[in-house]
């Protein structure tokens, strides 16, 4: 990961960021070449061919890649961006991004520093708070983004941006397919009820809904689910339970989301007597999986989440066997 100089004034910074690429410069006019963009905070003249996006959310930098860019920077939540691994091709070279602080507090110096030609932002609060500092420094689009639902409108509104609208139709038409493949290996999807539990604490379990974005993949191909996991809390995609309505969480096959914070506590709950009284677990069909792939929001995940369903529930029958 390239380190940053020493911080100066965003006043001072914003001149060297500007420099370069004067009259006598014969690309100039190419660069210069820009379409207007609306979105959450207004308009927006954006390049045509951005060279340098700095970008502030993790599912757009998913996205953005999927779309066949490479940013020059990117928000992370931590200080060498390994967080941002679920949300990148393995091979990508994460160690030539600058790290520009954590999305809830962009650092607007290192932004400067790294010199974008676009910067993509959300609306979530603390980056709109931030749009006006953001603009300073380069050409600054605020996508909507209005929760876990939005990773399929994300990637079309961030190539609307772009001005690449058919690379957003072959991410979808690859996902398509993807669904397509799994639905086949399954056999019959529909005669399958699948139950997405997610382990948020030692004491607090989520079921994951049609409406969350592991629960929206497990519809295109056409699972089943419980009946107890239909309809969110208010407000909510999930529904949240305490350990003694376990039993709401069984399904024909059952698939236990945790993050490494707390891979622990899922171990003690599926160990415990009333987890191993599940049908489900009686039958061996409890699959864990990673929340953090499960719970990224974006095509990426989504077939990061198609293959595990494959590996876990395709008919071992051969096609056009006895």
């Amino acid at each position: 990961m390239r380190r940053l100089a020493a911080p100066l004034t965003l006043a001072a910074l914003l001149p060297l960021a500007a420099c370069g690429g004067g009259d006598d410069d014969p690309a100039a006019d190419d660069r210069q070449a820009t379409h207007t963009v609306v979105h959450a905070q207004g308009e927006t003249e954006v390049p045509d061919d951005p060279q340098r996006i700095a970008v502030l959310w993790r599912p757009t930098l998913s996205a953005l890649v999927d779309l066949g860019f490479e940013p020059v920077a990117a928000a992370a939540e931590t200080g060498d961006g390994a967080d941002l691994a679920t949300f990148l091709p393995d091979d990508f070279p994460v160690e030539n991004l600058e790290i520009v602080g954590p999305t809830n507090e962009p650092d607007i110096e290192a932004l400067a520093v790294a010199d974008p030609d676009l910067i993509v932002s959300v609306d979530i609060a603390a980056l709109a708070d931030a749009y006006d500092d953001l603009s300073q420094i380069a050409p600054t689009v605020s996508l909507t983004w209005d929760g876990t639902g939005s990773w399929r409108s994300h990637v079309d509104e961030l190539a609307e941006a772009l001005n690449v609208p058919e690379r957003a139709d072959e991410v979808v038409a690859e996902y398509d397919a993807h669904v397509q493949q799994v639905r086949d290996a399954v056999g019959d999807p529909g005669a399958v009820e699948v139950s997405l539990v997610r382990v948020q604490a030692a004491d607090v379990l989520r079921l994951e809904t049609p409406a969350s974005f592991p629960g929206q993949v497990l519809d295109d191909v056409g699972f089943a689910r419980p009946a107890g996991q239909l309809e969110p809390d208010p407000d909510r995609d999930f529904i949240e339970i305490s350990l003694e309505l376990i039993p709401e969480a069984d399904g024909d096959v059952v698939f236990v989301l945790a993050n490494g914070e707390n891979t622990g506590a899922r171990e003690t709950i599926t160990s415990s007597a009333l987890w191993q009284n599940l049908p489900a677990a009686q039958a061996g069909q409890v699959v864990d999986a990673d929340y953090d792939v499960w719970g990224s929001s974006t095509y990426r995940g989504a077939h990061a989440i198609l293959d595990d369903l494959e590996a876990a529930l395709a008919d071992p029958t051969p096609q056009g066997g006895a």
